[in-house]
């Protein structure tokens, strides 16, 4: 199963379960002319399953319909499919440019030629159904948060990815190696190239314990990731730890709750810094801190306005106006 691995290219998107509350970028002329694309649902379940498009290379010389050669995958050149295949799905950053991998399918069925579900799939765009070139079980697919973006692809280069969005590596075994290491191991080598009612505490103690413990969670989360983490808590600039790869720099802040119910305040300071850097900021929320931490990140999504985690959780801001008392006289 694992030997068999190939990569699409499409247009990058947040959900990749329709437009609504998301937006694609990239993905070839058609995206940027038309504003969809075939990808769009990607990541949507039918049924408890998922299914992936790729636009192949259109072969106008010959007048064949676009195929993917899953020949060079290990299938008979009499096959119209291959099942057991890794599909990794890869676009490029609207932000900060380059190629990362976005997501997976495992034991996946790849197709040589384009399919289609029946129309109550729902797989449509103004009346036109999708087609799909790749299907696995929802249980075997996964898509990363822009966070856990961090794998980069090189293209244009001697046995690296081309202009076509679909590669087979089949000259790259040392990143075919590197990438089924991330994918079934969850490692990624740090390199040059990859690093690029409120809970408060009233024992002060505790309370220190508890954000310390919140700090350490999230510095591992994001060093996993390929991240250089450096801190900035006793600096008072609005954010507790900066998190730095090849793509850009997130400001993090920390917020660390003993309990499970997410509920907590930033300081004016906070709050206007994340208001001014939407894009970079991170909200990093760490609930049973000193118990068994679950950690939430909350990014910006300008396409609905909310601030969300990784599993759909939102925030709710609530505006508290405050004030200083001080004593003036004595009756």
């Amino acid at each position: 199963m694992r030997k068999k691995l190939i990569f699409f290219n499409t247009g990058w998107m947040d959900f990749y379960r329709g437009l609504k509350g998301d937006t694609i970028t990239g993905g070839g002329k058609h995206v940027i002319n038309e504003g969809w694309g075939g990808e769009m649902f990607n990541f949507q379940s039918v049924n408890g399953k998922v299914y992936g498009y790729v636009q192949p290379k259109i072969d106008r010389k010959n007048n064949n319909p676009s195929s993917v050669k899953i020949e060079k995958i290990g299938a008979e050149i009499s096959d119209d499919k291959i099942s057991g295949v890794t599909v990794v799905w890869t676009a490029t950053d609207p932000v900060n440019g380059g190629t990362y991998i976005v997501g997976w399918y495992l034991n996946a069925t790849v197709f040589r030629y384009s399919q289609q579900l029946p129309k109550t799939a729902q797989r449509n765009h103004k009346r036109i159904y999708l087609d799909y070139y790749a299907s696995c079980k929802i249980k075997d697919a996964t898509l990363l948060v822009s966070d856990k973006r961090v794998a980069r692809v090189r293209r244009q280069e001697k046995n690296w990815m081309g202009q076509s969005n679909v590669w087979y590596a089949e000259n790259n075994a040392t990143f075919k190696k590197v990438v089924k290491d991330y994918i079934f191991n969850g490692s990624l080598p740090v390199s040059s190239k990859l690093k690029r009612g409120l809970q408060r505490q009233s024992d002060p103690l505790k309370r220190l314990e508890v954000e310390k413990r919140a700090i350490n969670v999230v510095t591992k989360h994001y060093r996993k990731l390929g991240y250089k983490v450096e801190s900035f808590e006793k600096d008072n600039v609005g954010w507790d730890l900066t998190a730095t790869n090849l793509r850009t720099k997130l400001k993090l802040e920390v917020k660390g709750l003993s309990g499970t119910y997410t509920l907590a305040e930033l300081t004016p300071n906070e709050f206007l810094n994340l208001e001014a850097d939407k894009d970079f900021y991170r909200l990093c929320i760490v609930t049973g801190a000193l118990t068994k931490p679950n950690l939430r990140v909350f990014a910006y999504s300008s396409n609905n306005g909310q601030w969300t985690s990784e599993d759909g959780a939102t925030l709710q801001f609530e505006r508290i106006i405050s004030a200083r008392v001080s004593l003036l006289h004595i009756n």
